[in-house]
């Protein structure tokens, strides 16, 4: 999940989202490893690797597209097949349901490779699940598997197989689109608008935050340590 990849997504529900035509989306991934996503590329977080203003700009553009989905009139489903780490994870709690394989796992792990969870992603955690369970998983940078996840609140239903995610998806958005669609758009937006316009907000603020704690000499030797162990085993891409 690189700049290029932010800017794509962004491009494509923006467009989703003009288009009076469409009312539902679902996200899933075509990875044929049972993984959702692996999260955002960690060079683009490792200060030798990027520069400020890269930083700051794939910030912004992941924040609006992130925000976008969160305050979306779209109904929108996330289908999560096995793991869903960190940019992954929020991208999935942004979305109004979570679908997960039983074998999944979700969380955000960015204190176990020494770089701060960003504000407004605690945030909608804490939203989500409820400030207390949300700080145990953050500190402990834990991916609860699937039935954690749906105790937590984390995921609104689990599925036996990869197969079953785009049927269960699509009977979940039937639920909704067979009501006028303005009763939806707007109670979403009663729920939504708060937190979805003071994430907008604070996004040139938070993107300062981020671009600080990565650039930090700890948590720079720190993701130094990260890809080192990537290249040791052979990864092609250093994920997050």
């Amino acid at each position: 999940m690189d700049l290029d990849f932010w800017k794509q997504l962004k491009a494509a529900f923006e467009g989703l989202e003009a288009d009076p035509a469409v009312r539902g989306v679902v996200f899933q991934s075509t990875l044929k490893k049972n993984i959702f996503t692996a999260g955002l590329d960690i060079k683009e977080l490792h200060a030798r690797s990027t520069t400020e203003a890269r930083l700051k700009e794939m910030w912004l553009t992941l924040t609006q597209t992130l925000s976008g989905i969160y305050g979306s009139r779209l109904a929108t489903v996330a289908a999560i097949n096995g793991a869903c780490p960190a940019g992954g994870c929020v991208l999935a709690m942004c979305c109004d349901y979570r679908i997960i394989t039983w074998e999944g796992s979700m969380g955000l792990n960015e204190v176990a490779l020494g770089i701060p969870v960003p504000r407004m992603w605690c945030g909608l955690m804490a939203l989500l699940c409820g400030a207390h369970p949300a700080q145990d998983m953050l500190l402990s940078a834990s991916m609860p598997g699937s039935t954690d996840l749906r105790q937590l609140g984390l995921v609104d239903e689990i599925v036996e197989k990869p197969g079953d995610l785009m049927p269960s998806a699509l009977t979940q958005l039937k639920k909704w689109l067979k009501f006028p669609s303005q009763g939806f758009v707007k109670t979403k937006a009663n729920m939504r608008g708060t937190f979805c316009q003071r994430w907008r907000d604070q996004m040139e603020a938070e993107a300062e935050e981020v671009w600080k704690a990565v650039s930090d000499p700890a948590s720079v030797a720190s993701l130094d340590e990260v890809l080192k162990r990537l290249a040791g085993a052979a990864k092609p891409k250093a994920k997050l």
